[in-house]
Parts: C-alpha cells; structure tokens; sequence
C-alpha cells in the first residue's frame, strides 16, 4: 500500500493518459507481490528442536567439542539446503562429564523445552544414566560415542553411531593374539561402564582363542599418576599391554611408561586417536597399535566429500568423533525428510536404516539401534595418525 501510494503521488504530477496505464501495472505487481506462493529462499521453515547432552567442559571437554564441530557443520548444511523441507535447531546443554549434570540436562531438555530428539551423550556411564528417561518418555536418543554393551538392551528408542566396546574387542583379540602370540597381555581400563565392558568382552575373546591374559586394572577418569599400576603390570611379568584411556590419559600413561624405563609392546582402543595424546606422549606414541571404526583417507564419495568440506571449515580433517557426530544428525534430517517428525515413524525409519552412505563410513542399525561398521587397523608414524601396514 505505502508502494501504491507513492507511485500515486508520481503519478499525479503526469499526464493522466501516461500514468493511468502504470497504475495498473503497478497494481497488479504488487499483488503478485502479496499473494503468490514464495519462493523456496523465502519460505521460512519451523525448525525441528534438537537437544545435546555433552562433555564441552571439564574431563573430555576434547572429544564433546570434536562431537559438536560435526553437529554445528550438519546443522548449517541442512539449513542451508533448500531441497529439504525440515530445518533443524540444536540446543546444547553441558554435561561435564557428570552422571548426574546429564540427568539434570535430559530432563530440561523434554520437561522445559518440549524436545523430541536428544543426542548424547559422551561416556558411556552418562548414556546409561539417562537412556531411561528417554525410554520411558518415548524420547529417541541417539549417542554418538558411547560404547559400553549395556546400551544394546537400553531401550527401544535409543541408538548409536558409534561401534560397541564388544564389535571393537572381538575385531582387536585376534590381531593382538597374532601379533605377540603367548607373551602375557594386561588391560589397563578406565573405571566406568566403557572401560569395564571392554574388560569383559576383549577377555572373553582373547582367552577363547588361547590368549596369555595378565592382571586387568582400572583407574579413575581423572587419575594422572599411573606409575602404581604399571609396575604391577611390570610384577605380573606383562609383556605387552591394551590402553582404554582417552587421549589425555592415554598421553600421561605412555609418558609414565618412558620414565620408568619399561618395554611393553603397546596397543590401545579406539578412544585413543586425537592430537592430545600427540602433545603429551610425544615420541612415546610411536608404534602404537589401535583399532578405528574410521577411514580418513577413504576414497569413498560421501567420506572424502566430508573430509575436503570439514577441512576448508576447521582447517584440518576429521577425526572419528566429528564424522559421528555429523552423521547422527544427518540421519535423523534423513528420516525427518522421509517419513514426517512424529517420533514413532521415525524411530522405525531409523531401524530400517541399511548401508547410508555417512561421513564416517557405510553404516547400518541392527535391531538393537546399534551401528554396523567396519573397523581398520591404525598405527602412529612420525606423529601422525595413519593406517597400520604389518
């Protein structure tokens, strides 16, 4: 109106033979204007709310950050792509690595914000300690790092786009068993639901197949001294030894082990690839052995094609966590495109996820929510991080 008003008054001050006819079309510009559908740029879309539950502060602030750089990386590309009909909001809460600060956020997150859809959380302990709730408000959750066997039988609406502690120790026995035949093995494991898991299953497996297994022994996650339990290790007369530690502690233990002058062949799990236990173990790192659910090198599309854009945003390529973290939301995007945001549709779509092409790799959900991938052999050379060649 204030449009038509102006060129009214421009009008007015013409002939009216010449401003009569762009009145008109003035008028009709506008209504196209006011009541044609709009464009696709122009829609905007109600995003669908996305709670996070992780460590960004505190013990395993590092791999809660690297989990988000893969969520906030989804969350632009999502929102940026005009082909999709749903656009997504991330509300992130910060659990610091606390059972109890993750309940407390879990419950805001359904109770406050009237959230549908919770990914988290880091730890395994922390998943297990809010998997109920969700399961019992029919809240899908879906934890991109949590390993521990546990979570298997958590719920029906819980799920995971990382591999399980029990996948990983069945995959890593037999290798270690080739590789040091019956020199005696000890597990070094952090004290929570994961490192406990990955005791039980890789004994089970490793004992099976006629390993030497040594002592298992547990630390607290904010242990820094190790020297006590390695020259127990050392009195068991271990020959080799499996680290369960993240990054950080992985770093101190490996250092620990130089200052005492010990000659363990070392292997560790998958937690352990990040350039923190670079910067505390140093030349320490070399040889180490580990398993990774993960290819940063592949020449798949939907894998290189992440790397080359996650590269041109962080300056460096993805590690395992990012490329989860990337791909939990992603499938959920998917299934919102597929089948609508009512929860039950998409917890079945979800289910009946087979071979998606994921930037961490080719993924399934089996019946239990958890994911199938394959898992390759990783070694660090010359301080980086590269795939193991006997």
């Amino acid at each position: 109106l204030a449009l038509l008003a102006v060129i009214y008054n421009i009008c007015n001050h013409m002939k009216k033979q010449i401003w009569i006819p762009i009145l008109i079309i003035a008028v009709v510009i506008v209504g196209l204007v006011i009541f044609l559908p709009k464009s696709k740029k122009q829609v905007d879309k109600e995003p669908i709310k996305i709670g996070v539950i992780l460590p960004l502060t505190g013990t395993s602030a590092d791999a809660g950050q690297y989990v988000k750089s893969g969520l906030v990386m989804a969350e632009k590309e999502i929102n940026d792509n005009l082909n999709l009909k749903y656009n997504v909001e991330l509300f992130f809460e910060d659990s610091q690595y606390k059972s109890e600060v993750a309940v407390t956020a879990i419950n805001k997150l359904i109770s406050v914000d009237k959230i549908n859809y919770i990914i988290g959380e880091y730890g395994s302990s922390q998943t297990l300690a809010i998997t109920p709730i969700a399961e019992q408000n029919k809240v899908i959750l879906l934890t991109p790092a949590s390993q521990a066997t546990k979570i298997t039988t958590a719920g029906d609406f819980i799920f995971r786009t990382q591999t399980t502690a029990k996948q990983e120790a069945d995959f890593f026995s037999d290798f270690v068993y080739k590789a040091i035949g019956n020199k005696r093995l000890n597990i070094l494991a952090l004290n929570t639901d994961y490192g406990l898991s990955y005791i039980e299953n890789f004994s089970s497996f490793y004992e099976k197949i006629g390993g030497n297994l040594g002592l298992s022994q547990t630390f607290d996650a904010k242990e820094v001294d190790f020297r006590t339990i390695l020259l127990k290790s050392k009195a068991d007369k271990a020959e080799a030894v499996i680290l369960t530690g993240n990054r950080n502690m992985n770093g101190l233990i490996l250092k620990q082990i130089k200052e005492l002058d010990l000659t363990f062949q070392l292997f560790a799990t998958s937690v352990t690839e990040g350039k923190e236990l670079l910067e505390i173990a140093g030349e320490q790192a070399e040889g180490l052995v580990y398993p990774y659910p993960f290819d940063a090198e592949s020449e798949n599309f939907a894998q290189k094609s992440f790397q080359e854009r996650y590269q041109k945003i962080y300056g460096s390529k993805s590690e395992m966590l990012a490329a989860n973290g990337y791909d939990t939301l992603s499938l959920l995007s998917y299934c919102f495109e597929k089948v609508g945001t009512e929860v039950e549709k998409v917890k079945n779509c979800l289910y009946g996820v087979k071979d998606y092409q994921g930037a961490s790799g080719v993924l399934s959900f089996d019946k239990n929510g958890d994911v199938v991938k394959e898992f390759i052999l990783k070694t660090i050379k010359n301080g980086q991080f590269v795939p193991y060649e006997k």
